[in-house]
């Protein structure tokens, strides 16, 4: 920041990450202006209190699954039944990120210009603020701050004490606690999912799902959904729903499951997208709708999730 007035303002509004999930956004923008030089900010992510004790990780997949596995690259970020960003993440060697918004529930969809050329996580606070996590040519992960729904961006902040997966380490993940975590071993991370400082889900190559609370130090079993290709999971008091997308034969599109730890993955709906493929698709719940992307489709579900529609 260029001056004490915009520092402080800046890491209050990051700092109202680690107590809102539910995010919103509003659609109408302008050019954003120039990026200035990165400077330090502490991330909205970073935990408060201590980890636990460290107890034995899990190590994932290394088989045919892993090698063959590829990372959610379509990503939707929704607030609720009207409200979302839908992005593409690029690469750090080529670029190509893209940005959308919409708050009339998918009807229209306002282009926005990325502040970075490749994206790992976007996370909306209120219908005005939001955040990227996204990485450069070099792949060093930055925060991008917006207060103004995405017209312009503060300048990049390290992303150290945030939630993301490497763009270029595909078996790694950025957390509050470790810079470089691997939930599911030597295995692909196919997706990630967090509902706070502390909490977040990690699926790997092969289905499964781990789950961290404490920062990232320690993962632990959290459930199974063989062909699942994006998760999003969401925290009610202290209860923590799962949800995960996958592509299997009993459906002819993208199959919704819910993944609860020692037992099968119950199917909620198949949704009759037309051309599903890994890496392709994106999902987030919300309390209130649930919305999944898939390639340049973009599907929105209200109630008990098990009736969807093409927006």
């Amino acid at each position: 920041m260029k001056n004490s007035i915009a520092t402080a303002g800046l890491v209050t509004f990051l700092a109202v990450d680690v107590a809102l999930v539910g995010l919103a956004l509003r659609s109408g923008h302008t050019t954003p202006t120039a990026l200035p030089a990165a400077s330090t900010v502490t991330s909205p992510d970073v935990a408060t209190s201590e980890p636990t004790s460290p107890e034995p990780r899990p190590t994932g997949s290394t088989g045919s699954a892993a090698k063959d596995a590829v990372p959610v690259k379509r990503l939707i970020s929704a607030v609720d039944a009207k409200t979302a960003w839908r992005a593409t993440t690029g690469t750090c060697s080529q670029g190509k990120s893209t940005i959308e918004g919409t708050s009339d529930g998918g009807k229209t969809w306002t282009k926005l210009t990325s502040p970075s050329r490749a994206i790992a996580r976007v996370q909306m606070l209120d219908s005005s603020r939001v955040f990227v996590i996204g990485a450069g040519a070099n792949c060093e992960l930055k925060q991008y701050s917006s207060r103004d729904a995405g017209d312009t961006w503060q300048p990049p902040a390290t992303a150290s004490g945030g939630w993301a997966r490497r763009l270029d380490k595909s078996s790694q993940v950025l957390a509050p606690q470790e810079p470089a975590t691997t939930p599911c071993g030597d295995a692909v991370v196919v997706d990630l999912s967090r509902t706070s400082a502390d909490q977040a889900e990690a699926l790997c190559a092969d289905g499964s799902v781990l789950v961290t609370g404490d920062g990232g130090s320690t993962w632990s079993d959290s459930g199974d959904a063989p062909g699942a290709v994006a998760l999003s999971n969401l925290l009610t008091g202290n209860d923590l729903s799962t949800y995960a997308a996958r592509i299997v034969k009993a459906c002819k599109g993208v199959q919704l499951v819910t993944v609860v730890e020692g037992k099968s993955a119950d199917v909620v709906d198949c949704i009759p997208v037309g051309d599903a493929r890994p890496g392709a698709v994106g999902l987030s719940v919300t309390d209130s709708g649930a919305w999944l992307v898939a390639g340049g489709q973009t599907w929105v579900s209200q109630g008990d999730l098990t009736s969807w529609k093409q927006v």
